[in-house]
Parts: structure tokens; sequence; C-alpha cells
């Protein structure tokens, strides 16, 4: 036997076994990279963390906790003694409170004085003198807190509904109370919630629910499971306002650079942003938990979408109407019709676009993007839903109309399916668009209004005051007053919701499954 024979070469398996390695340790440490290069820029860039930033609240609401509210009035009960705590461990601890003169967290101070001397940080409910013609759960955004969802709140109180108004988890209070939220935390307590006001209605009465961007998104999901269990009362209907649908992914990157937070040098790799706290209803700074959250909350709601057309539940679905600001920084247009309202059957489902505004000077200076969305929009063959665009009634002009498009109807060089309505407003002066956080604040709006009221007490109008001045001479960024807070054409919601309500049919039909 001859043994000189050379070894075998290794196959190419192996080959390949060692390649895959290789590119895997080579990516792995390019993630590795980057992960402490964002570490090394947020300790750079950030401001310096505070109390309000690293206390944790003991009273928070968590699902599934032992002892964990298993009623609405126990929520609220819960929510009493969170603020409460919160009070003792920042407000009331000389070394924990804020200095700023104008912080949120400074006592006595203006926003600390609308923070916690008014109702709007806390779940609330407005009911009327008289038996209520039905009931409307309103759910608010990320961030946010219930002072957001305000003026909706007033529209359905004013047509005689009894109003309940949600905190979710992790809101209201401190941002440090985001590090640690989850969006079953939130969901949660909108079931609880959504039990508590469909009890308000009554078995003869409609229950409706509302909801902005987060708080859109929780309602849609709940109205998905709740067309599968029997045990979840169903809205009518769901106003939804700059619906968070769709999330860009680079928060699952955030979240695995906050991973180094535990070392004490990179415990701002928590944060994207750390900013003064001045706004009495809405966070400045922004963990990256609470992106995390929401990015994976828009998932298990594509998710559950899929799987109920699967099982052709969607039928069961209530109708929506949808607001929606043609130009959003965090949702888009095309993401709320392809990811939503092109899934549902039926044809009472409505989607109101806030247009740019179009006069001829200003043409030149609008970003293509979000043009070419709606011209796709107007321009397809047919639509299973109702197209209502809030914009221009000619392009030299400020003057606003309604063009509106039908279910089904066909159209022809991208606009002969339209019609146009009057309405009886206008562009402001210097007002070039609307935006994700302006869509559900009237424009006399008493803190974020564009035209607050003159005798607003304390006078805080965040929204109507105009920064101009050197880059640098304030403590944020001038960009945080640039941003449109309030809609000056809230009376379209207005007056979508009071003709949409008006037309409910009585009784329970649909109420559960």
């Amino acid at each position: 036997m001859d043994d000189s024979r050379p070894a075998p070469r290794p196959g190419w398996r192996r080959r390949l076994g060692k390649l895959f390695l290789a590119v895997a340790a080579l990516a792995l440490s390019a993630l590795g990279g980057i992960v402490l290069l964002f570490a090394i820029q947020a300790r750079v860039r950030l401001a310096d963390l505070h109390a309000w930033h690293k206390v944790r609240l003991e009273e928070e609401f968590r699902a599934g906790t032992r002892g964990a509210p298993s009623t609405f009035e126990d929520y609220r009960k819960l929510e009493d003694r969170l603020f409460a705590e919160m009070r003792r461990k920042v407000l009331e601890d000389p070394n924990a409170a804020d200095a700023f003169l104008l912080g949120r967290y400074h006592p006595g101070s203006v926003p600390e004085r609308l923070a916690l001397g008014t109702v709007h940080n806390h779940s609330y409910e407005l009911t009327p003198a008289t038996p209520p013609r039905g009931a409307v759960l309103l759910v608010h955004g990320l961030s946010d807190s219930p002072y957001s969802m305000r003026g909706i709140a007033q529209v359905f109180f004013d047509q005689g509904f009894d109003v309940v108004v949600l905190r979710l988890p992790g809101h209201g209070t401190i941002p440090g109370a985001l590090r640690d939220v989850t969006w079953q935390d939130w969901y949660a307590a909108v079931a609880l919630a959504a039990r508590y006001a469909a009890s308000r209605a009554g078995a003869d009465h409609p229950f409706f629910a509302a909801g902005h961007s987060t708080g859109a998104a929780l309602l849609s999901l709940y109205a998905v499971r709740a067309a599968e269990d029997a045990s979840l009362p169903r809205p009518e209907r769901l106003f939804l306002v700059s619906p968070a649908i769709g999330i860009s992914p680079f928060a699952v990157l955030t979240n695995i650079v906050s991973g180094l937070s535990f070392l004490p040098a990179f415990e701002k790799s928590q944060w994207i942003d750390v900013l003064p706290e001045y706004d009495p209803y809405k966070y400045n700074s922004f963990p990256v938990n609470a992106g995390n959250q929401i990015y994976a909350l828009t998932h298990v709601l594509r998710k559950a979408l899929e799987e109920a057309s699967e099982r052709k539940r969607l039928d069961r679905m209530p109708r929506f109407t949808i607001f929606q600001s043609l130009v959003d920084s965090t949702v888009t247009a095309s993401e709320v019709v392809n990811g939503l309202l092109l899934r549902l059957p039926g044809t009472g489902n409505e989607l109101v676009v806030f247009d740019l505004n179009r006069r001829e000077e200003m043409e030149g200076l609008i970003a293509p993007g979000p043009t070419a969305t709606l011209q796709k929009l107007r321009a397809a063959p047919t639509l299973p839903f109702r197209l209502t665009i809030v914009g221009n009634r000619a392009d030299g002009s400020s003057a606003m109309g309604l063009f509106v498009r039908d279910p089904g109807a066909g159209v022809s060089g991208g606009a002969g399916a339209e019609r146009e309505e009057d309405l009886p407003l206008q562009w402001p002066r210097g007002v070039f668009s609307l935006g994700h956080v302006a869509l559900p604040i009237p424009p006399d709006d008493p803190v974020y209004g564009v035209d607050p009221p003159a005798d607003a007490n304390p006078r805080f109008a965040l929204g109507a005051f105009q920064a101009r001045g050197e880059s640098g001479a304030l403590l944020v960024p001038l960009g945080a007053f640039s941003r449109l807070r309030s809609n000056p054409f809230f009376q379209v919601i207005r007056d979508r919701i009071i003709s949409t309500v008006a037309a409910a049919p009585e009784g329970s039909a649909g109420r559960s499954g």
C-alpha cells in the first residue's frame, strides 16, 4: 500500500465556514466600534443628567406585576401615589430640584405650576351634566401627556360625550420614567381605560376612541385584538391623528448602544436627547428605550394586522378617520395608507391630509418628497377610502379649500374625481406646513397655540414664541421654537368629529364579539 500520497485538501465547506466566521468577526468588530463611537459621542454631546433623568418611580404602573391595578379606577389611585412619590423624590428634595428658573422641576416656577397644578398630566374624565350621548377614550403620544388631547376632548365633551383621557405609563412625571417602560405597559393601560370608557357609554350609546401618534398605534392594536376577543369592548370608530404606523429601525441600534449605560462613564448612552425641561406637558429629553418601544409596538401592530387579514377578521374592525400632515418627521402618509388603510375592508374609512402651503413664492423651497407622495396618492385609479386634502385653493393664494374624493371613485388626469368644498380659513403668515405634533392642538391653545388667549393665567405661550437671534444664545436649539405646535386648521378635525358622531347609530352593535 502506497502511503506517500498527499493528504486530501480541505473541502469547500470548510473553507466557506472559515470565510463566514471571518466575515462575522469583522461585522461584530465594526458593530462594536459603532456602538462605542455612539456612546462616546453621547457622553460628549449631551448635557449633564439630573434627578429627573435618573430617579426610578416605584409607583408607576407595570403590566403583569403582582398587585398591578386591574381596573381603571385603581389605575388612577396608583397614579395619585405616583405623583406624590415624584414630588418627594424630585421637587421636595433640595439636592434634586431644578435650579433653572423656568424649569418644570423648579418649585414655584410657571411650568411647575402648570405641570402639577392642573389635571392635564394625569388621567382625567369629563362628565356631562346630562346623561351622555356616549363615551370616548383619548390616548396621547410618546413623550406627551393627556394635555395634547385637550382640544379633541373638548370637541367630544361639547357634543355631550363622557370623555376619558388616559395618561400612558411613563408620562406626565419625569423623562427618566421612560427608560424602563414597555409597550406592554402602555397597552395594558389602554385596555383598562377602554373597558371603563365603554362602561360609561352604556349598552345603548356609542363608544369611540381617538389617539395621537403612539396612542393611535396602541388603539389600532387594541381594535385588532378586540375584533377577535369577545371580552374586549369594541369601539365603533377610531379617530387617529398622526398615527405611528411605521418607525425607523434605527431605534434598534440605539438600544444596543444603550447597553453600555451600566458603566458610569457611558450613562448618557441611554439618552438620545438631554435638554432643559421647561415644557409643562411634554418631555424635552428623550431616552433610547422610548424609541425602541414604539418601534416594537409598530412591528407587533403590523404582524397583528397581517394575521387578522389571513383569518378574515378585519371586517370586524371599526371604521377609521385618520388625520395626517403631508410633511411629518415621524411618520409618513404613505405608511398610513399602505400599512393600514389599504388593508381594511369596506368603504367607510377616511384619510384627511393636510397639504403644504403652495403659494407661488414658496414653491421653490418645498422639499420634493412629500409632494411626490401626494401626487401618487391622488393619481391612484381607485381608492377604497375617502380622501380629503386640506390645501390651497390656488397657488397664488393663502385661501384654503377641501378637495374630496369618495371611495371607489375613478380618476382622470390625477384629480378628475375630486370635488372642491369651501373652507373659510387661510394659511397664517410665515407657516409653510403642519407637522406631527401640531395636528391635535387648536390654534388658540394657551400653551402651544399660534394665537393664544391674551388673558391666559399664567401666560406661558410656547407656541407663539418667535425666536430670532444668534445660535447658541438660548439653552435650547432655535429650531425648538420654529416647529409648529398647533393646527391653524383644527376646525377641519372638529367638523369631521362632529359630523361623524352625529351620524353614528345608537345601540351596542359591534360593542363586543
